[in-house]
């Protein structure tokens, strides 16, 4: 079985001119955050505004009652639609968000460091500009999902213009946590059981069910992965994520393998349907 596919070229422009003809789709933004409301406060919230994000589509998920108040005196009014108690730890409150939801519901999850997007622009020296519309990038990761009879959406994992194409691809592909959609399946078909990790169990959890995912791989959201103060790094080891990673691996041996050559100095993961057919 061959899923290895290709779209043609995307042309933002063009998404963008649709997408302020008919703006009024019906999404819903979540945010989950622990210990970090400056960070969201002057990272995330600031960057959904700038792109002009209706601040009554965002939902902040905190841990506990402390947080809730602790984000309600941090944050700005006008800039977030409200703050849900929710549970603490990566994957329970992953799965708290899709709970929380009803079935169906198309929700656009981004975590609270986001610093900016970029997009791929063949004309720039380093092959990247700026995103000029997140509602666009959002707007066509749906569209490209129901082209795709998939629920899963995602962006290129990595912010360089060098690595990046014009390109949304449907096959199985790192599905990064920082910032994803998803028309929203329940946890009968998306619950998660890891902290660290979790976005490669979910990107192959929603691959096993729709035999596609589909990825974006002209954007890239730009972010401080494994070294923002708070959040994860409260609790996350070099020791937890490489046991996280050794059980993916053992879960789902058609689909990932150990890639331990990374850069960040922690145990990887590289995704593949191995049950694909190898052609000459």
């Amino acid at each position: 079985m061959d899923t290895t596919k290709l779209s043609d070229k995307v042309d933002m422009s063009k998404v963008r001119h649709e997408t302020r003809k008919r703006n009024h789709f019906p999404y819903e933004v979540a945010i989950p955050s622990y210990k970090r409301p400056e960070t969201l406060r002057d990272k995330t919230l600031l960057v959904l505004k700038h792109y002009r994000i209706p601040y009554q589509k965002i939902t902040v998920f905190v841990a506990n009652k402390d947080e809730e108040k602790i984000y309600k005196d941090t944050l700005a009014p006008g800039t977030y639609g409200k703050i849900v108690v929710g549970v603490k730890g990566m994957g329970a409150i992953r799965n708290f968000i899709t709970d929380y939801y009803p079935i169906g519901t198309q929700i656009v999850n981004i975590d609270d460091d986001i610093k900016g997007f970029l997009e791929y622009d063949e004309s720039k020296p380093r092959k990247e500009k700026p995103l000029r519309s997140l509602l666009a990038v959002i707007k066509t990761g749906f569209d490209e999902c129901k082209k795709a009879h998939a629920k899963l959406w995602g962006v290129y994992p990595v912010a360089n213009g060098f690595f990046m194409k014009p390109k949304v691809s449907t096959d199985l592909r790192y599905i990064i946590g920082s910032f994803w959609g998803c028309i929203n399946p329940g946890l009968k078909h998306a619950k998660v059981t890891l902290d660290d990790k979790e976005d490669y169990q979910r990107s192959i959890l929603y691959y096993m069910e729709d035999d596609a995912i589909v990825r974006l791989n002209m954007v890239s959201p730009v972010s401080s992965y494994y070294k923002e103060a708070g959040g994860m790094q409260e609790e996350r080891t070099k020791e937890r994520v490489e046991e996280s990673a050794r059980w993916i691996v053992k879960t789902y041996p058609d689909f990932a393998v150990l890639n331990p050559s990374k850069k960040s100095g922690y145990m990887e993961v590289k995704l593949k349907d191995k049950r694909e057919k190898e052609t000459d």
